[in-house]
């Protein structure tokens, strides 16, 4: 009698190896994007301008050095290969830095904070481009087949579900557990939390240090070609500078809303901050348990409908924070949370599954392997979604009159609207905008197929 497949795929533990650093990844950008204009307004009280300005300004730094990042790896030779030093030395970095950045010393002043802060930000930003750069180029090199690439970023996701929950959803409750239940002060549990993710942070991305031992790596085709020309050919690769675009579109979309939780929590539905570990545990469920009917979908209809049909999915479910407030109930919250799930399940297996394809594109177009400046790009374009959502946020509170550590009920209707304008009405944006560049990009397994790379003269390094 033949054997009963498994609706889940064998587990791989090289996918297991390189996808378990997404957890630390996942938890700190989340934690930073759900927590840190939270934390620099409420707790450290610094204007809501000037936090999301300080949090956008390490990011544009970053349009420097991930670049820049992407060409130290793409050069590096040792025994580990190009790209695994760096797993092990920013992973060790980035959780030093992340508890450095919510547990800051007691400070003379306002400004003297805001220094520090930025300081702080900035020596996160690097230790994570260290680590995020040279990670994001790795599965090119690991995994050639086109379907397999999916089943590859399906782990992915799955880390990205499980850091996600531990940002918006342990985060939180443990958050309020602290305060209302064990009398820390704000600043006090934001710092011993601070410490504890900064733990989690590291050990995920060190596990994939060395899960990815035994991982296939490249050696760099070094050819004289002026910087102009290299950068000629990186624009000319169309499906990568539309990926970007639709990257860039769908995550800021999403770190608007992430952005937004704590303040739609406490202010909109005049909560405490733990009820956002409801919504981000239901999200969890609806991420995990649907991800492999996403996965079914890619290999039927293409990676770029899945993209297609998850994120008219997102728009549909967005438009329910319009009926949320005060008496909502907390199944209702639930249900949306799953429901967002869903869609973020098929936008980010898709997304994240199109990158490989897009860099070995350009290796069949011109012959050079130059993952670690393609991942370097794309790096930038993640961190500052998620940070150009905390300073369109914190400026538009500014702006429509949010008062920085005032209790909810002593805060202006207008703050409330701008919160739900931030977490339903630009993501919707977002999204269509999205869409209408899904519909120009048209990289296939067939495509990527039939484009052959020229002969090169240069020597293998």
């Amino acid at each position: 009698m033949a054997q009963r497949k498994s609706f889940f795929p064998k587990l791989n533990p090289l996918f297991m190896g390189w996808s378990v650093g997404t957890l630390g990844v996942s938890v700190l950008l989340n934690t930073q994007n759900a927590a840190a204009l939270f934390f620099f307004v409420n707790v450290l009280s610094i204007e809501p301008w000037v936090a999301g300005v300080i949090l956008t300004g390490s990011k544009i730094y970053d349009a420097v050095t991930d670049p820049l990042m992407g060409n130290i790896s793409d050069r590096t030779r040792s025994r580990w290969g190009r790209r695994r030093p760096y797993l092990l030395t920013g992973g060790l970095a980035c959780g030093i830095c992340f508890a450095l950045l919510f547990a800051p010393p007691q400070l003379a002043s306002e400004t003297v904070t805001i220094v520090y802060a930025t300081c702080v930000l900035l020596l996160l930003a690097t230790a994570y481009t260290v680590f995020n750069v040279p990670y994001l180029a790795m599965p090119t090199e690991m995994v050639s087949d086109y379907h397999d690439r999916s089943r590859l970023m399906s782990y992915r996701v799955v880390w990205i579900s499980i850091g996600t929950f531990i940002a918006t959803s342990v985060y939180p409750t443990f958050l309020g557990l602290l305060q209302d239940s064990m009398g820390f002060e704000s600043r006090a549990a934001f710092a011993l939390l601070g410490v504890v993710w900064g733990v989690v942070i590291s050990a995920g991305m060190v596990a994939a240090f060395f899960g990815t031992r035994n991982a296939k790596f490249t050696e760099q085709v070094r050819v004289n070609l002026p910087l102009s020309e290299r950068l000629r050919t990186v624009i000319a690769n169309r499906p990568f500078m539309l990926l970007m675009a639709i990257k860039l579109s769908g995550l800021l979309a999403f770190a608007a809303i992430l952005a937004s939780k704590f303040f739609f929590a406490t202010v909109v539905m005049q909560k405490g901050v733990q009820i956002v570990g409801i919504f981000g545990a239901a999200q969890l469920v609806g991420q995990v348990t649907t991800l492999p009917l996403w996965l079914a979908y890619s290999k039927r209809v293409g990676k770029r409908r899945v993209v297609m049909v998850a994120t008219a999915a997102m728009i549909l479910f967005t438009l329910s924070w319009f009926m949320s407030g005060p008496d909502e109930s907390m199944w209702v919250y639930g249900l949306r949370g799953f429901l967002l799930g869903i869609g973020a399940s098929g936008t980010q297996l898709g997304t994240n599954s199109m990158l490989p394809d897009v860099i070995e594109y350009d290796y069949r177009r011109t012959g050079l392997r130059r993952e670690g400046i393609y991942a370097g790009f794309i790096s930038f374009v993640e961190k500052l979604a998620f940070t150009m959502s905390a300073v369109i946020l914190g400026s538009y509170l500014s702006y429509m009159g949010f008062i920085k550590g005032a209790a909810a009920a002593d805060q202006p209707a207008s703050a409330g609207f701008a919160i739900l304008m931030c977490i339903a009405v630009l993501p919707i944006t977002l999204y269509i905008i999205k869409m209408v560049l899904l519909c120009f990009y048209n990289l296939d397994a067939k495509k990527l197929k039939e484009t052959r790379p020229p002969t090169l003269a240069g020597e293998i390094a």
